[in-house]
């Protein structure tokens, strides 16, 4: 026997194996006799609760885990293209492709603008074939992935795509793109039908199916927006639902005009955001693979040759105006959880894009990530890293059966554009909104620098620009008299003889006129930086004195805890070591003359010191507002009466208390 063999066979004799239910008679002892699976159980917020171990026996009712491709874990490296022009943004592009992408993405939202003719237009101002041309100048189109985030206006993009490969006579089946057409995401957005009646997009569905299969057999022109939900803060289980339930109407829709299910399925694609609950995201991914085969079969598919179609993109949801490099931290995670769960493409957004046009300092940090995680990690080279994981494997399960509930629900309702038109989805997203904005509000979620541990001293209001120009849309000189009849097809020839976004805009929109209830995307942290910048808006910034007295322990921890909650709105903290007694801390109000004054000491002692700070503040001429650090509940009432005007502390609802200081120190209005 050789000596490594002797080496693991001593190995596993000093660590013999353990069962189940030792660890759990372990557990039972340590929690004094209480159920593990009730009292450890975790709340993940994602719509699943989660046990706080697995072990194998937990893979034995797993039936089927998570289908993975047999090529390796490779993925696109996806940038997206930011530029006020036509020229910088090729420009950028072309730079992007040789530090180290290997795809493009390209934003662009047409929008109807009421009582102006055409509308406007956001993103990449691609106006007409013209200017999609020089867009992709020296852009290989047979060799670079292409994925288009253009909402309603895809149609036309597709026809440009088109007219493009025509002109270089690249062969159609080298090019690859993917096209964000999504009429689901549109209505709950917009609040109405992208047109007049669903037959009518459906009807576009199917032209747009059939003009793809016959002239860019490469294209995934059906998309999936899974990042509404995300981004307007549902839970895991409510994206993968959703999403589930948009794939099923598009298929229904097309298996329905006589489409065979195996040449339409490829037509489709998801994009998903990627949050920072690392192992639940890991587990999304790999679940919405598993409900894509499920789905495929339910239509009587070849589920085989029917792969998914994932594209991840880190979320805008938990990214922070202040303290903004914290974003890397964030992305860099999300980046993982995709890349460990096998999506197909990766766009890592830059740490400033929410809030300006990014610097080539943070496109080149977010393109860097996917690179390390692929040339330093490898993470390209291993199929399925997770598989295996009992933990993973679990979350997996469980989160695809409850997303398979859920779109069985939406089903039963008639599908997702009718629970749309009826509220149902968005009940649902609002009641998870509210949970999640609670989480933040009491800081039960942290986000460091917004609500915990902020930079006092740090401003952003002047930072604050669009990251994408708004651009008006252009007439053509020319009359176009368009009869589209083959929505593709027809805008192509349009845009070969000359037409503009502006001239065919009236083929991409034709609103319904019912008004449907909407969400929004926002970001989790939005209220606490509004709080914020009204101080800095306001050019008043508040002084905070804190009052550390007695029990040095209890002094310096409120004195801390005091620092960190006004600092979330920029007020200026002034924290001492501490003071002998009272009268010493009232010297020092008087010479500092703070607009707030904290006293922070151990609840026991506040017996003492608030009766001697209420009755020496009655004496003041201008009195600073008086709250003390702490709850001791059975006093609370009559320190009100005494004279404390604010209680802060661990568990109460921060972003109300903040909000009532800055109305109380006129920085911003009071509710009426």
């Amino acid at each position: 026997m050789s000596d490594s063999k002797k080496i693991k066979r001593s190995l596993f004799s000093e660590f013999p194996p353990i069962s189940t239910e030792e660890w759990e008679k372990a557990i039972t002892k340590d929690l004094k006799g209480a159920d593990y699976k009730e009292k450890l159980q975790w709340d993940t917020g994602e719509g699943i609760s989660s046990l706080p171990f697995y072990r194998r026996e937990n893979l034995s009712n797993i039936e089927r885990r998570t289908p993975v491709s047999p090529k390796n874990n490779r993925w696109e490296i996806c940038e997206p293209i930011f530029g006020h022009d036509i020229s910088s943004a090729n420009e950028t592009a072309k730079n992007a492709l040789k530090r180290g992408a290997s795809s493009l993405q390209i934003p662009l939202n047409v929008r109807r603008t009421e009582g102006a003719l055409g509308g406007d237009l956001e993103g990449i101002p691609i106006q007409d074939q013209e200017s999609f041309s020089q867009l992709f100048d020296d852009i290989s189109l047979d060799e670079i992935p292409l994925h288009f985030d253009s909402g309603m206006a895809s149609p036309a993009l597709l026809a440009m795509l088109y007219n493009e490969a025509a002109d270089r006579s690249i062969d159609a089946e080298c090019v690859n793109a993917t096209f964000l057409y999504d009429p689901f995401t549109f209505t709950l957005f917009k609040g109405q039908s992208p047109k007049i009646s669903y037959d009518t997009i459906q009807k576009d569905i199917a032209q747009i199916a059939s003009f793809t299969t016959e002239k860019l057999p490469g294209v995934r022109p059906l998309g999936i927006d899974a990042r509404t939900y995300h981004l307007s803060g549902g839970t895991i289980v409510q994206e993968l639902g959703y999403a589930l339930a948009a794939a099923s109407e598009y298929l229904a829709t097309l298996t329905d005009m006589d489409f065979e299910i195996d040449d339409v399925s490829h037509l489709l694609h998801f994009k998903f955001g990627v949050g920072s609950k690392y192992f639940l995201e890991i587990a999304k991914f790999r679940a919405a693979r598993l409900l894509w085969k499920n789905l495929i079969s339910a239509f009587d598919g070849n589920t085989e040759s029917s792969e998914s179609y994932i594209h991840a993109e880190t979320s805008r949801w938990n990214k922070t105006l202040y303290d903004p490099y914290t974003n890397m931290l964030r992305a860099t995670t999300e980046d993982m959880s995709a890349a460990i769960a096998g999506c197909d493409s990766i766009t890592v957004l830059p740490f400033d894009e929410h809030f300006r046009q990014p610097s080539n300092f943070s496109k080149r940090t977010a393109r860097n990530s996917q690179l390390i995680l692929s040339e330093e990690a490898h993470l390209d080279k291993v199929v399925d890293p997770s598989a295996g994981s009992y933990y993973v494997e679990n979350l997996t399960e469980k989160i695809g059966h409850e997303a398979w509930k859920l779109f069985q629900e939406i089903e039963q309702e008639g599908g997702l554009m009718k629970a749309i038109k009826n509220g149902t989805v968005q009940s649902a997203i609002q009641e998870s909104q509210e949970a999640r904005n609670r989480t933040i509000a009491t800081r039960g979620r942290i986000f460091v620098g917004t609500n915990q541990y902020p930079n006092a001293d740090e401003n952003m209001s002047d930072n604050i620009e669009t990251p994408y120009q708004t651009v008006a849309l252009n007439e053509s000189d020319d009359n176009f008299d368009l009869d589209i009849q083959n929505l593709p097809a027809d805008l192509a020839d349009a845009f070969s003889d000359g037409a503009t976004i502006s001239d065919i805009i009236s083929c991409l929109f034709d609103y319904g006129k019912h008004y449907i209830r909407t969400i929004s995307p926002y970001r989790g942290t939005q209220a606490f930086e509004e709080l914020r910048l009204a101080t800095e808006e306001s050019g008043y910034t508040p002084n905070v004195l804190t009052l550390p007295l007695g029990d040095p322990r209890m002094r310096k921890a409120r004195s801390g805890f005091a620092g960190n909650f006004f600092g979330c709105v920029g007020y200026d903290i002034e924290d001492p070591i501490g003071y002998e007694n009272v009268e010493e801390a009232m010297k020092a109000i008087r010479e500092q003359d703070p607009d707030i004054a904290v006293i922070c000491s151990s609840d026991k002692e506040y017996e003492e010191l608030v009766p001697a700070f209420t009755q020496a503040f009655d004496k003041l001429a201008d009195r600073p507002l008086l709250v003390l650090a702490g709850y001791p509940k059975d006093k609370v009432e009559s320190y009100k009466k005494a004279g404390i005007d604010e209680f802060i502390y661990a568990g109460s609802n921060v972003l109300e208390s903040l909000k009532r200081f800055q109305q109380k120190l006129g920085i911003i209005k009071t509710d009426k």
